[in-house]
């Protein structure tokens, strides 16, 4: 112990390098400084460091100054040291070296559990940063930070206590001996062995995966993840020539090829028959459900093969993003698999989609194959996703899955070298050839199994719906339907003309069945009405249309039809008539949108009935109605849905999408318009004139497709509110369903009050969550010295370092007027910035799992125009998709608005950018103007009485509140209960439950 450091200092100090950390070493143990021997500079936290000195003299001299000025190579810095720790706040995951810092100068932690590990496991953890940066990622999903002592072979595993999770903490340590137990070191004494690994380790070793290191007695360690250091090792059993045909081919020995097929510049596709669990190559895709529960079928098997780890980071993965959506990709280890990584492609469940199972499997494959390529894969193995416990037909998955290997392929230039569709069942991989023969080479095979697959579904439980001409009151089946406005039977044509031929009867009847009032949605079931040729008579309460095909009056009336369709299901009816429910003068709704609502409610009543008969659906349309019959003709052809999604695909879909955020005059268009190399942008030359109005653009840039969207400068003062939210409105619906990255815009220069009021408020805005999509862009760069880079300007700056630092250490400068040269790798180019910064956005996707920024804000967005989308094709179906998703951006856009009238800037703001109570305050508003205009316009609430009132509004909302969050809903419910409580009517109860739901959301909101 005589020669252990005892007396520290400590002081604090932004962004410091590697080689800054070796000059403030050299210079404490200099006599100009009044140091000595000392050991070496340990970060302590963020920010925080400390060194110890041997001898308290040496301590003392230090702090006799506090502060030392020290001249470094690049970088002039000012420190102030201190002897305390006490002065400084550090973060949980404290990093600090007990050899050097004495334990009684350190925040303590709560418990330590402490390793001994391989010395070949060590040394491959320090030399490998990417290796040391997963670890640590996965250590701090358990709340732990790690120290690693190479000299004495032992690892220090520290965690602090975790508010409310006190039953987790005895399992910490055995998720410890996990994450260490994922990782091999496998000695090799066999000279050819030896041999084969040397020549493999620089060849064809990926740093940061596995190491091979050797010694002078000739043997050789193999360190890494374990199912990688498994597969090297695999390899090199292989004979030197299976080794070098296993490079152009790359399948395994358990699989049989069926055949084989080449693309463009040498893809291979192969056939194969066999067991994906034993395939050797670089990623494997799992047929995966949202969840990420691999509990059966070929996911279960290769969970089973690969390990436990697997379930564990795909736990995280949800834990971290909730429900991963149908047709994207998300990487997790392949544990012992045989393979790199594990791609998990969350698939449809076939009948939940139904004519979209196809191009939802199109895009699960494409996601998974785009994947592969961004993270330079050469072979993937893909198994015949959705057929098995999905459930879809076995002919749609392969035409889905070769299709999108036939457009991936049809791409030169790629990384990935071979597909490999593989399955273990005889049918599959035949299905898989003669679709490969079909769609790669144009060879046409027999439809056998096209047509097996079309009526694989069993004859019984089928529900078929017809389209006639005829009077609704002389249909015979079972039940007919006539809807009604509020609670009158009679207040409609179809009711009308049942009572002539019922008779009065029907009203007796109807006001004996019917004792409460109902309420929108609500049916009254009359059985036995005489002279109807039908056995029962469902009344339906609909509300009159309000001119939103996502409003109230839409979401009744579908709520209306499931609630007829499964009350026919439960009393045992095998069939049922309906007139064209709500487009008469009474509720005056669209063709249009009673077609979409009938169809589509139609559809999920077949996928979700459990009964085996058949059951009989028929529209009955008036013989003088040749419009409506027309607008109603296209359901029997069933081609409404496919043709909408393979018309109108979301055209943003393979684009990168970037929002620039900053004040005015910061540069943004000028930005905007140096990334596309182009004028796309107007520019303005004030600094109080910039843009005014959100500008989009979308262009190709570097073999990228990539749409900017360009904002007013949100984080301004003295524009107004309703300015500011139209703008913010725009740009929500512009990048939905989000943005892949945040461009924040500053200037270099010098900062005054103001600029840091604008570093402050952005870092209000933003949420934790949308921090980690975000990069710090500054303009002006010739502002900065002469061989000073962007990372030394922000370590002068404690809240621009704060700022960097939370979005993850991202930044780029570039000067719009100066750095106009081509000249390659030259840091003062702007081609060579725009090439940088489009890496970093590209290496954070593939960080985020190839995701975006979204939040349920966003989500609504999204949901709303793809509604809307389908909405515009129903009523003009040869508008292009780039126009019908444009129209429908705009439309939405406004709707929002008209709907969000109150909601202060600040809130609008806090939505878009993620802040919680932003998000549940803007939905929640959201829907009640909904209900406020749904009650306005509902001439059947207007007899209710004022004590019900309240109970009404709430209960509408609750029709309006479909696709919001549903926490938010019901907070926003139980307000507008409480608030419309002694309201006279039920316009004022809706505009108390609004008011008074702004009014509490206005708490939270802690900037304007």
């Amino acid at each position: 112990m005589g020669d252990m450091y005892h007396y520290p200092v400590f002081f604090e100090c932004y962004g410091l390098r590697e080689k800054h950390i070796k000059g403030i070493e050299t210079y404490f143990r200099r006599g100009i400084s009044g140091g000595g021997d000392c050991g070496p500079l340990i970060r302590l936290g963020e920010d925080v460091y400390g060194i110890a000195f041997r001898h308290e003299k040496d301590q003392q001299r230090i702090l006799q100054r506090s502060e030392h000025v020290l001249e470094l190579e690049d970088r002039h810095l000012v420190i102030t040291v201190r002897e305390s720790l006490e002065t400084y706040t550090i973060p949980t995951a404290t990093v600090a070296t007990p050899e050097h810092i004495p334990a009684s100068s350190l925040l303590p932690s709560d418990e330590e559990y402490e390793l001994h590990v391989d010395n070949y496991l060590l040394r491959y953890l320090t030399e490998c940063p990417h290796a040391q940066q997963e670890l640590e990622n996965m250590l701090a999903c358990l709340a732990c930070s790690v120290d690693l002592y190479c000299k004495e072979g032992r690892v220090l595993v520290r965690r602090r206590a975790q508010p409310g999770a006190a039953d987790e903490v005895s399992d910490w340590k055995a998720e410890v001996d996990a994450l260490f137990g994922g990782y091999l070191c496998h000695y090799e004494i066999n000279p050819d062995k030896v041999e084969a690994l040397v020549q493999s380790s620089s060849s064809c070793q990926t740093a940061g995966e596995v190491k091979v290191y050797t010694d002078e007695s000739g043997m050789a360690v193999v360190v890494g993840e374990l199912s990688l250091v498994h597969a090297r090792l695999v390899d090199i059993e292989q004979p030197s020539s299976l080794r070098d045909n296993m490079a152009s081919l790359s399948l395994s020995e358990e699989s049989t090829t069926i055949a084989s097929y080449s693309l463009c510049d040498g893809l291979q596709v192969f056939v194969c028959q066999g067991d994906i669990t034993k395939q050797h190559a670089d990623a494997l895709v799992n047929a995966a459900n949202q969840d990420l529960e691999h509990s059966a079928g070929v996911a279960a098997a290769l969970s089973r093969a690969g390990g436990p780890e697997i379930q564990r980071e795909s736990d995280e993965l949800v834990k971290c993003f909730g429900k991963i959506p149908i047709g994207e990709t998300v990487v997790t280890t392949g544990g012992n698999l045989k393979c790199k990584k594990l791609l998990h492609a969350v698939v449809p469940v076939g009948g939940k989609a139904s004519k979209r199972d196809k191009l939802l499997l199109e895009k699960t494959v494409h996601s998974a194959l785009n994947l592969s390529e961004i993270m330079e894969f050469q072979s993937i193995a893909i198994p015949c996703i959705s057929s098995g416990v999905s459930g879809v037909p076995l002919t749609v998955c392969t035409e889905a899955t070769v299709a999108a290997v036939k457009d991936f392929g049809s791409v030169g230039g790629r990384s990935l070298r071979k597909i490999i569709l593989i399955d273990n069942r005889e049918e599959a991989v035949r299905a898989m050839q003669e679709a490969c023969d079909r769609l790669l080479q144009g060879i046409d095979t027999p439809d056998e199994d096209t047509a097996r697959g079309a009526t694989a579904r069993a004859p019984g439980g089928r529900v078929h719906m017809e389209v006639i001409q005829g009077s609704i009151e002389s249909q015979q089946v079972d039940a007919l339907v006539s809807p009604m406005v509020g609670h009158d039977p009679l207040s409609t044509r179809v009711g009308i003309a049942l009572f002539e031929v019922a008779g009065p009867e029907l009203t007796t009847r109807f006001r004996k069945e019917a004792e409460d009032e109902t309420m929108p949605g609500d049916s009254v079931l009359l059985e036995g009405l005489p002279g109807l040729q039908c056995n029962a008579v469902f009344f339906l309460n609909l509300v009159p249309f309000d001119g939103d095909p996502d409003g109230s009056a839409v979401q009744v009336l579908r709520m209306g039809i499931n609630t007829i369709l499964t009350s026919c299901e439960k009393k045992g009816f095998r069939s049922v008539a309906l007139p064209v429910l709500g487009t008469g003068m009474a509720l005056q709704f669209p063709v249009g949108e009673e077609a979409r609502a009938l169809k589509e409610e139609i559809h999920i009543f077949e996928e979700e009935r459990v009964g085996i008969r058949e059951f009989n659906i028929r529209i009955v349309i008036h013989p003088n109605d040749e419009e409506t019959h027309k607008a109603f003709d296209v359901i029997q052809t069933d081609k409404i849905t496919e043709d909408v999604h393979q018309k109108v695909q979301d055209p943003d879909s393979t684009t990168m999408r970037l929002v620039l955020l900053g004040k005015t005059g910061s540069g943004k268009s000028h930005l905007g318009n140096t990334i596309f190399g182009d004028e796309l942008f107007t520019t303005y030359h004030s600094s109080i004139s910039g843009t005014s109005k959100c500008q989009t653009g979308t262009k190709t840039v570097s073999g990228r497709s990539i749409t900017l969207i360009d904002t007013p400068g949100f984080f301004d003062t003295g524009r107004s509110e309703a300015d500011l939210n139209s703008e913010i409105m725009s740009c929500m619906t512009e990048c939905a369903p989000g943005p892949h990255a945040f461009l924040i815009v500053l200037q270099v220069g010098r900062f005054t009050e103001h600029e840091q009021a604008v570093i402050t408020k952005i870092r209000q805005c933003f949420s934790d969550e949308a921090l980690k999509y975000a990069v710090v862009v500054f303009t002006h760069g010739d502002q900065l010295h002469k061989k000073m880079k962007i990372e030394d300007f922000v370590s002068q700056n404690k809240n621009l370092s704060d700022l960097v630092s939370k979005c993850g250490g991202r930044c780029h400068v570039f000067d719009n007027k100066h750095w106009n040269n081509n000249q390659p790798n030259n840091y003062r180019s702007n081609q060579f910035q725009v090439e940088e910064l489009l890496k970093t956005i590209e290496k954070m996707m593939v960080e985020k799992n190839g995701g975006y920024y979204t939040n349920t804000m966003l989500q609504h967005v999204e949901t709303a125009i793809q509604k809307q989308v389908e909405h515009i094709w129903y009523s003009m179906p040869n508008k292009t998709a780039e126009e019908i998703r444009n129209q429908a951006k705009t439309d939405v856009c406004n709707s929002f608005l008209t709907k969000l009238t109150g909601i202060t800037t600040g809130a609008l703001l806090g939505a878009f950018l993620g802040v919680a109570a932003m998000v549940g305050l803007v939905i929640t508003a959201m829907n009640n103007v909904m209900l406020m205009n749904a009650v306005k316009k509902a001439p059947a609430l207007m007899g209710v009485s004022a004590a019900a009132a309240g109970e009404a509004a709430v209960g509408v909302a609750g029709a309006a509140c479909v696709g919001a969050a549903a926490a938010g809903g019901v907070y926003g419910g139980f307000i507008g209960n409480e608030a419309a409580k002694d309201a006279k009517s039920p316009s004022e109860a809706a505009q108390r439950a609004y008011e008074a739901i702004v009014e509490k959301g206005k708490s939270f909101i802690r900037f304007k």
